[in-house]
């Protein structure tokens, strides 16, 4: 269900920058702002609050620029802290995309994002968007174990803290306090006591429950996500907006857990949920999780068979059917047509095309490669890398001349020169390679 991701991940670009504090954003306090930023604070799973959910955390940041006045503290459950540092040119070009409303460069599936999702607390502290941050972390160790010396070499090497930041960080009954671009700063063990005074921004990125989550038998799914939640409830913490990030696009969490984004938002909406039973939908395909732990895949695929039935328009049920039916050679053949659907009912299922192409190749099958990377572009038309995945392929066969009207489209685009400097003068190549044959 999810990969085992450390915090010590290898970034795609580490991009250290310094910056003056002139530069910032100006976020000074606005009482009309402060006024409504009051009136509008719920309860986390007490009261009933929108989830307001994207694929990756960086595409939150227009909704928390709109609470720049006001200042809040933000509250992050992630697997990592999303602090990849920027370059002053960066991020002044992504306050002018906040400012603008542009949600769109706020995507990670195009050629031109403003920033890249690690980035996304760093920029927003750079930005002062924050008066404080509680980066909420799944440590599966007993808070005793934590060191404070690995903890702040952890922090530099990801490029997370500077040498200065990481020396303020102590460490206090699981909680690594220090101070990140003149902000409180706290790094919580899950079982830390702690309190927030004061409205919060509330994000929960999937990538969360990846360390914790050891498969059915050790760690059934839904328990984990109803104890975390219902720790959450009991802070009473009060929060002016709340967001849920998937982070599959980015590769960090695996497309079969996307249903969990449904269920927190159920959960949000319905916060007595936590205090009852389990939905029997849930309990059904809480089953359908554990059953094939036990060598039992065909019970589970009927129980997933039922449940698409009873909501045909749920994409995670069809992508989890696909994955049930490849399990057996009786049904083995009709598995692309159940992630056929979920490709049709939700795109970024299609992702798993990407995963099966480089399997056909290794079996001999250029042929069903390349027409598994022209669905996966179907389905992600605006998707450049997904373009460029297919034309590699169309080469492989000896078929690069098809691939020149995508590669001219590429060419078109108008590529990051902070992220993918290097893909104008790597498309021109492969063009003139393509040509020359």
């Amino acid at each position: 269900m999810f990969h085992n991701i450390t915090l010590l991940i290898t970034f795609l670009l580490l991009l250290i920058g310094g910056y003056d504090r002139s530069e910032a954003l100006s976020a000074t306090t606005d009482p009309e702002a402060a006024k409504t930023a009051a009136s509008s604070k719920k309860i986390l799973l007490n009261d009933q609050v929108a989830l307001h959910r994207y694929e990756v955390p960086s595409q939150a940041l227009l909704e928390w620029y709109a609470w720049r006045s006001s200042r809040p503290a933000l509250l992050l459950y992630s697997n990592s802290p999303l602090m990849q540092a920027t370059t002053p040119t960066i991020q002044n070009n992504l306050i002018q995309h906040l400012a603008g409303k542009d949600e769109s460069a706020l995507r990670y599936d195009i050629a031109n994002p403003a920033i890249l999702p690690q980035m996304t607390l760093h920029t927003a502290l750079v930005g002062e968007l924050f008066s404080a941050v509680y980066w909420v972390m799944p440590f599966d160790i007993a808070i005793t174990e934590l060191s404070i010396d690995i903890f702040r070499q952890q922090m530099i090497q990801i490029g997370a803290l500077n040498n200065e930041e990481a020396q303020t960080l102590t460490l206090h009954e699981g909680v690594f306090s220090g101070e990140v671009h003149g902000v409180p700063f706290h790094a919580l063990h899950p079982q830390a006591k702690f309190a927030i005074k004061g409205p919060v921004v509330f994000h929960f990125d999937l990538s969360y429950l990846s360390p914790l989550y050891k498969g059915e038998i050790k760690t059934p799914l839904y328990p984990l996500i109803y104890q975390t939640l219902d720790k959450l409830s009991n802070l009473k913490v009060e929060a002016v907006t709340a967001g849920f990030s998937y982070s599959q696009i980015s590769g960090e969490v695996p497309l079969g857990s996307r249903f969990v984004g449904e269920v927190f938002a159920q959960l949000f909406k319905q916060p007595n949920m936590l205090k009852e039973k389990l939905p029997a939908a849930w309990v059904q395909r809480a089953n359908a999780l554990y059953l094939p732990d036990l060598f039992n895949v065909g019970q589970a695929r009927d129980i997933l068979m039922m449940l698409s039935e009873n909501n045909p328009a749920d994409a995670s049920l069809h992508y989890a059917l696909y994955h049930a039916s490849r399990g057996s050679s009786s049904t083995r053949q009709g598995a692309l047509d159940h992630l056929g659907e979920a490709v049709r009912r939700d795109p970024t299922y299609a992702l798993e095309y990407l995963v099966l192409a480089p399997k056909a190749r290794e079996k001999g099958r250029p042929d069903e490669a390349l027409r598994i990377l022209s669905l996966a572009r179907e389905a992600n038309p605006d998707n450049p890398f997904i373009a460029l995945e297919l034309v590699h392929s169309m080469i492989e066969m000896g078929h690069g001349d098809t691939g020149v009207p995508i590669l001219k489209e590429l060419l078109t685009l108008d590529w990051s020169t902070a992220f993918y400097p290097e893909m104008p003068g790597y498309l021109e190549q492969l063009l003139s390679e393509v040509d020359s044959k």
